[in-house]
């Protein structure tokens, strides 16, 4: 401010200097720190270390009085804090010296805070001019509030273990130091490295470590341990910690707490060969080789031939096409060592077709090799059809059961002896999502391969059910069986699927013993002629007997169905097509019991192709009212209706003296 001109003293004075100005310039304390472009900071803050005595800064020179003695007071006050004087005031007495002022801030006034420097000049004790103000910062704090630091923390990528080969790669271990209470930018870490779990004060540091404030704001704030640091102390569980320093020089009283790494400088295995996946003679892994193995290993497989300094403690970790299967511990003693890869690996990435890429590190300790070259193997787990839990097991028991039905029977998954000589017929209904091209194989109990099959077309869909026919040939070779297994196979020409068996009630054995049907009219040489009675075109009798006569298994509500078959040759050979016929009974007790007889009628179609020296077959069937079947055997008779001189007898030319 200007001088008052209604102060006596200074007005119009010739003595008192007119170029005092307002703002004096400001004090100069040379012990802040200084920035790293050498400009002082701006906060003011001053070392820990010139507080062990009166503060110096410095008052740049002024136009000096000569006349009058010249006062300083020094002002200190917290930032913000009007001007308030601290010590005893300087007096300049004429003639004074030229050159900057050295004055001081008492030791007893510079606790810890921000405060502003600046001094009061006067001449005479009137009107006080004060400079401009300085920022002195003054800390007394170490970091962290003095409190006991967090132990560093080590790289997740050493697993606890600090190895040769890790130290081989990178040359140090950069360790990070947890964000602390009061961070700023170039407080320094002082870091050691011991094998002890109390170390001494004593304990030399390895290095120390200033932080950036880039470091401090991203938590970033790391401690480098060379290589040769690490090894000086050899192998064995080793402690790092650090102290704590602020750019001032408050130092942590206490150290942090210990953090544990093992460090083991064994060299680790080398010589890593690719590893070999075995594949069948299909050339693939496909559900067989995930059930069963490329040659009976029970699953899929990959094979680690012997390494470089192999050893039992190792594991061996392999890496199926980005997938990490469980460690496997080392055997020395069994190589190639043999590890085995889950369904749920094996399908990581869907069922194919694709290609997988195969390698492994092998751990040693807490240390890891680099990976192997890589192996690769062709995989294709797809399907026809739904895919099931227990994949890869060909057995899917989510696909439906097959039926199988008689032809005559009509009975669900059950064959009869009326079944007999006829095909059967199973039906599928169609699995999910059916694609043209994949197929669905019938197999038949014992039977050796399958017996039928189905190519998917295109229009077929989900539940349309698909017959197919089992021949009889197939169906007898095992006609007696309660419980015969009956299944089918979906397959889209890699994989299979297998759907629950189907047991089917097979009964087609006959009832055996039954008497051959009889002849009654016939001659004592087996012959019906012009002259039997009754006569050819009155019908041909057909006897079958009854329990009373020996023939089992009849009884009343059973039913015979008789057949009559005409034939040119004599002992009934050469069947005459069209000359046949099935006669159908129902059975009264009586019958049963006494036997009945069959006219076989009309003689234009059954008889009369049968002129000279032919036959005529007879066979029945029994049918069971409860489900049994019978049949005879087929006796024949012979017919000739030629007399001699070549002439034929028939209902317009009775050619023998009448009946009787």
């Amino acid at each position: 401010m200007a001088i008052s001109k209604e102060n006596p003293v200074y007005a119009g004075d010739a003595n008192v200097p007119g170029d005092i100005q307002a703002d004096l310039a400001k004090p100069i304390v040379e012990s802040i720190i200084k920035n790293y472009d050498g400009t002082p900071r701006a906060d003011g803050l001053v070392p820990r270390s010139v507080l062990e005595g009166d503060l110096e800064f410095i008052v740049p020179a002024w136009d000096f009085s000569q006349q009058y003695t010249e006062t300083i007071r020094v002002g200190w006050r917290p930032e913000g804090a009007p001007f308030h004087a601290v010590g005893a005031p300087y007096d300049f007495v004429p003639p004074i010296a030229p050159g900057d002022k050295t004055l001081v801030v008492p030791m007893a006034e510079l606790r810890h805070g921000n405060y502003e420097l600046s001094y009061e000049k006067t001449i005479r004790g009137i009107n006080p001019l004060e400079s401009l103000k300085t920022k002195v910062r003054i800390d007394r704090e170490s970091p962290n509030d003095g409190q006991q630091p967090l132990s560093m923390i080590f790289p997740d990528e050493l697993n606890g273990v600090v190895s040769e080969q890790y130290l081989i790669d990178n040359g140090e271990v950069r360790v990070r130091v947890p964000r602390y209470v009061g961070a700023e930018g170039r407080d320094r870490a002082i870091y050691y490295w011991t094998n002890t779990e109390s170390p001494l004060e004593s304990e030399p540091p390895v290095n120390e470590q200033e932080f950036s404030q880039y470091d401090v704001d991203n938590n970033l704030m790391y401690v480098r341990y060379d290589e040769a640091d690490i090894r000086s102390w050899g192998t064995g569980t080793r402690y790092a910690y650090y102290r704590l320093r602020d750019l001032a020089g408050n130092l942590n009283a206490v150290r942090s707490s210990l953090s544990s790494i093992r460090v083991d400088l064994t060299p680790l295995p080398g010589g890593l060969l690719p590893p070999r996946i075995p594949l069948s003679s299909r050339g693939l892994i496909d559900r067989e080789h995930a059930r069963e193995g490329a040659s009976g290993q029970g699953g899929v497989t990959v094979e680690i031939d012997a390494y470089d300094d192999p050893e039992d403690t190792q594991f061996i970790l392999v890496d199926w096409d980005g997938t990490k299967l469980s460690p496997h511990p080392v055997d020395i003693s069994q190589w190639p060592q043999q590890i085995y890869v889950p369904w749920s690996t094996l399908t990581a990435k869907g069922l194919g077709p694709l290609t997988v890429q195969v390698d492994y590190i092998v751990q040693a300790g807490g240390a890891f090799t680099p990976p192997s070259g890589p192996a690769t193997a062709p995989v294709d787990f797809t399907i026809a059809g739904q895919d099931h839990a227990n994949a890869p097991a060909l057995l899917n028991t989510t696909l439906v059961k097959l039926e199988v039905w008689g032809l005559h029977s009509n009975i669900l998954n059950t064959l009869t002896a009326l079944d007999e000589n006829e095909d059967a017929t199973v039906k599928i209904a169609l699995f999910d999502d059916p694609k043209p091209g994949e197929t669905i194989y019938v197999f038949w109990g014992a039977v050796s391969g399958a017996v039928a099959d189905y190519t998917v077309k295109v229009g077929d869909t989900a539940g349309q059910v698909i017959p197919f026919t089992i021949p009889w040939d197939v169906i007898a070779q095992d006609k007696n069986n309660r419980a015969l297994p009956v299944y089918y196979l979906t397959d889209n020409g890699v994989n299979q699927q297998q759907a629950r068996v189907t047991d089917v009630d097979v009964s087609i054995v006959l009832l055996a013993g039954l008497m051959e049907p009889e002849f009654p009219d016939a001659n004592l040489n087996g012959y019906l002629n012009c002259c039997s009675v009754p006569r050819l075109w009155q019908g041909i009798t057909v006897h079958v007997p009854g329990t009373a006569d020996g023939n089992p298994h009849l009884a009343g509500g059973d039913v015979i169905e008789l057949t009559w078959q005409g034939s040119r040759g004599l002992n009934g050979t050469d069947p005459i097509p069209g000359v046949t016929d099935v006669f159908s009974r129902t059975l009264s007790d009586n019958e049963a019991r006494d036997g009945f007889d069959v006219v076989v009628l009309p003689y234009d179609r059954l008889i009369e192709p049968m002129v000279h020296n032919d036959s005529g077959v007879a066979q029945y069937r029994l049918l069971k009212a409860n489900g049994g079947v019978g049949r005879s055997r087929s006796p024949f008779v012979k017919i000739t209706r030629q007399m001699p001189g070549d002439v034929i007898c028939g209902p317009d030319n009775d050619l023998c003296p009448p009946e009787g």
